[in-house]
């Protein structure tokens, strides 16, 4: 059987084949899914399915709008939908026992089977259940239930994007690796803002002030330097500087500001960043 685990393991990893890879029966992919850990490389687990680039052709449409949900509030565990692994109990695991000791059965009808994967983890019994419907002539999982919880019982909505027509009052906050994007805006809709971006050698850009409202979000004006602040379709921040005419007096040699963006999934609590640093 290990030919099997490995051959959905390498079309999972090679990003390729998709048919190929859907065409593997749901034991298959729940086997995958536990012997995976105990492979070397972050491909591994539940969590490598879920993630954007392959979730649509291992989860049901429900299942896919839940992990978008879930992506909106970034990595902020405190206030998003899911704060727990799907697929292992626990915070730890030691994945050569998981995969000793796993075993797989099957109920249900041929075209909502239902998968339960039984395993030991640090010596006690532990079970999931993945319950599978035929959706677009493929089986995908619509829901993944384990102790005391059940995926589709667990509320989950996107979270809450700043309106460009009508900016409201409130806090809205970007983290992306050493980046960092602060945006707070009044009752008049006039933004108090600070952008920190570590780009190419170490090189930076630093800006902040007041931005007004426009049709699609805020402008910062200070002589020729004009920032905008755009707010994407699925409510990210793109800033847009032109002419570089910002950067000039508030980056350095190698750094930019024009094109910046900031995805939702980014948007942070601004309540976790630490206070700006003083310079």
């Amino acid at each position: 059987m290990w030919w099997k685990t490995r051959l959905v393991a390498a079309l999972l990893w090679a990003g390729s084949a998709t048919t190929a890879a859907l065409a593997q029966t749901p034991e298959d992919i729940i086997r995958w899914v536990y012997q995976s850990h105990a492979q070397t490389g972050p491909s591994t687990g539940i969590h490598h399915l879920t993630a954007p680039a392959q979730r649509a052709q291992f989860f049901s449409r429900r299942m896919v709008a839940f992990f978008e949900a879930n992506d909106s509030y970034g990595n902020d565990l405190a206030t998003a939908c899911l704060d727990f692994a799907l697929d292992i109990p626990g915070q730890d695991l030691d994945p050569q026992e998981i995969a000793r000791t796993l075993s797989l059965s099957s109920t249900g009808e041929p075209d909502r089977p239902t998968v339960t994967a039984s395993f030991m983890t640090f010596g006690q019994p532990a079970q999931i259940v993945y319950d599978f419907i035929s959706e677009d002539g493929f089986m995908r999982i619509d829901d993944i239930a384990g102790p005391g919880w059940r995926v589709s019982l667990i509320p989950c909505t996107p979270k809450p994007a700043p309106s460009a027509a009508s900016p409201t009052t409130g806090s809205y906050c970007y983290r992306k690796d050493a980046d960092d994007l602060r945006i707070y805006v009044g009752a008049s809709g006039v933004a108090d803002f600070r952008l920190e971006s570590w780009q190419t050698n170490g090189h930076t850009c630093l800006i902040q002030g007041k931005a007004q409202p426009n049709s699609n979000g805020w402008t910062y004006q200070d002589q020729a330097c004009r920032l905008g602040l755009g707010i994407t379709p699925e409510g990210g921040i793109r800033v847009t500087d032109a002419n570089h005419a910002c950067k000039k007096t508030n980056c350095g040699q190698r750094a930019v500001l024009d094109r910046l963006s900031y995805t939702r999934a980014e948007q942070v609590d601004c309540t976790t960043l630490p206070p700006p640093p003083q310079y």
